[in-house]
């Protein structure tokens, strides 16, 4: 903690970092990381739709990307005996090879519209889970690419493929453990990855400098939420031990429709 006041303390403090809003956002990091410690996915996109109400996305967005790095490294040591190798090597691959063509379709299409389409995909898809509808029989091979692939379509066109891996990992029904290990280190590769493509678009002068710019505002806003994140995660995931299977997924399955209808409202409130 006073490490990281006195970093605060060296930073210089935007205009918008007021008393107010220091406690409200870090209030909403607070439980975005509760529930990243609960189900091992969720933050990025409760904070962006949340913080964003009353914060600039120029700075919220490369803030994220740092807390959500920092995130899966505090995850990884209780994770990894857990995760599910077979799967997330496919993963992996898979956003290799379709986060640029993502990008590309953001480019081409409009992006609100892409956006208010996902949604609508997140919120039936969630819904026919809570009605009890899923495919029969273990997962085979064409799943696990087909997911690899929307996946990383959908992390190149919003940032938000973890949350059709997380559908996908709560259908099969894999073990809480198993997915939460598994989200936090895809989680750690997609975020690195994003950020080295940040870094090289920033270099070829691709993307605007408030994008990619680590310093000033956004290392600002990523210092003050790292303690509420911090402390959200570790409540989350002494949490998840005492959740039952079947309450993890309906959980996840209930986490998925907020999120869907977060995303429909965000696009329809800046339309």
């Amino acid at each position: 903690m006073n490490s990281t006041l006195n970093l605060l303390n060296q930073l210089p403090i935007p205009d918008n970092a007021t008393a107010l809003s220091l406690l409200l956002s870090s209030l909403v990091v607070l439980f975005a990381g509760f529930v990243r410690g609960l189900t091992g996915f969720g933050f990025s996109a409760l904070c962006v739709s949340c913080l964003s109400v009353f914060l600039p996305p120029a700075q919220v967005v490369p803030a994220l990307f740092v807390l959500e790095i920092l995130a899966s490294i505090s995850l990884l040591k209780t994770c990894w005996p857990d995760v599910h190798w077979s799967w997330l090597r496919v993963l992996l691959v898979g956003n290799l090879v379709f986060i640029p063509l993502g990008v590309l379709t953001q480019q081409s299409l409009p992006a609100d519209t892409l956006r208010l389409l996902i949604a609508g995909i997140i919120g039936v898809i969630a819904l026919a889970q809570l009605q009890g509808l899923r495919p029969q029989g273990p997962p085979g091979k064409a799943l696990q690419w087909g997911t690899s692939m929307v996946s990383g379509w959908l992390n190149g066109l919003a940032a938000i493929g973890g949350i059709a891996v997380a559908m996908v990992f709560n259908q099969t029904r894999l073990a809480p453990a198993v997915m939460r290990a598994s989200l936090v280190v895809f989680f750690l590769f997609t975020d690195l990855f994003a950020l080295l493509c940040l870094a090289l678009m920033a270099h070829l002068a691709l993307v605007p400098t408030s994008l990619h710019d680590i310093s000033g505002p956004t290392a600002f806003w990523s210092a003050a939420w790292l303690p509420a994140m911090l402390l959200g995660i570790w409540l989350g995931h002494r949490q998840s031990a005492r959740i039952s299977a079947d309450h993890f997924r309906r959980l996840v399955q209930v986490l998925l429709l907020v999120i869907a209808a977060l995303m429909a409202a965000r696009v329809i409130g800046t339309s």
